[in-house]
């Protein structure tokens, strides 16, 4: 469950007159095991004290979780600093080293503590763009959204490109790839996923995609497939081997994939990664 999801509940919950407190890691040092996006909440339902979401589990996440019901019965908004060192005096511990600050927020006192904590998460949120609403597009969507990124699905058929199909998809867009490109602001930080139903629309796509800033191209297709239409790029628009050495293609990191489950897959933790990197997530091995 993403933390827009995570915040959909909270509201939820506050409109039923539930008291939600959030538990959110401010600041990390030495070897965290989460970074500043995670997030949870806990509340008190029938009796019974209930809690979505995670900043990383173990320990840690055990005593955020005691400490949060202490504020949420207290109705308070406060923030605790835990040392992962098991040799520091009063230390949790944990081997990992290092220490997290935790915020801690009674949700219920202001109406718009949900509405920045989502305005904060589209600020950071990645788009991706994906090119074609067929199979493999239809598992990427759902894999995307729940890690966090923001799915616009494009096709030039209606029956594939819907809302009921792909529910979890921030935008659906239904036009010829000749120009739909003309209706986009795809920027530096966005992500263009090529997985139409065919080689003439692919290179359309890529054509187009190519003369955008988007910090990641991916192409689905075969070694002959992905040759053909660059030779095509080169002999027709004139592009040279370094602007097409953008494409990542075949797209998605090599796990043997072969169904659209495993291939959709193979494209996320592409697209994963790829993300890790721009942040410079210190758990990327260099």
């Amino acid at each position: 469950m993403n933390n827009k999801q995570i915040l959909d509940k909270a509201s939820e919950l506050i409109n039923n007159n539930i008291e939600v407190e959030l538990i959110k890691i401010l600041k990390t040092s030495g070897s965290a095991p989460r970074t500043l996006d995670a997030f949870m909440i806990v509340y008190n339902e029938n009796g019974n004290q209930k809690n979505l979401g995670t900043i990383g589990g173990g320990v840690l996440e055990f005593e955020a979780l005691k400490d949060a019901y202490e504020y949420l019965n207290r109705k308070e908004t406060s923030s605790k600093e835990y040392s992962l060192r098991p040799q520091d005096v009063g230390g949790i511990g944990m081997v990992c080293g290092g220490s997290v600050e935790v915020s801690f927020i009674y949700l219920n006192g202001s109406k718009n503590i949900i509405t920045d904590l989502k305005k904060e998460i589209e600020d950071k949120e990645y788009n991706v763009y994906i090119f074609g609403a067929g199979h493999v597009s239809f598992d990427l969507a759902d894999i995307l959204y729940k890690v966090g990124f923001n799915c616009i699905v494009i096709d030039d058929r209606e029956e594939f490109a819907n809302k009921e199909r792909f529910p979890n998809a921030s935008n659906i867009i239904v036009g010829n790839y000749e120009d739909i490109f003309e209706k986009l602001n795809i920027t530096n930080k966005d992500y263009i996923i090529i997985v139409t139903r065919g080689h003439a629309h692919d290179y359309i796509v890529e054509k187009y995609a190519l003369k955008t800033d988007a910090i990641y191209i991916g192409m689905i297709g075969s070694k002959n497939k992905i040759k053909t239409l660059h030779d095509k790029l080169k002999s027709e628009e004139n592009y040279t081997d370094e602007i097409i050495s953008r494409v990542h293609a075949p797209i998605g990191l090599a796990i043997g994939a072969e169904s659209t489950e495993e291939i959709a897959v193979s494209i996320a933790a592409e697209l994963i990664l790829t993300r890790a990197t721009i942040e410079n997530r210190r758990k990327i091995k260099k």
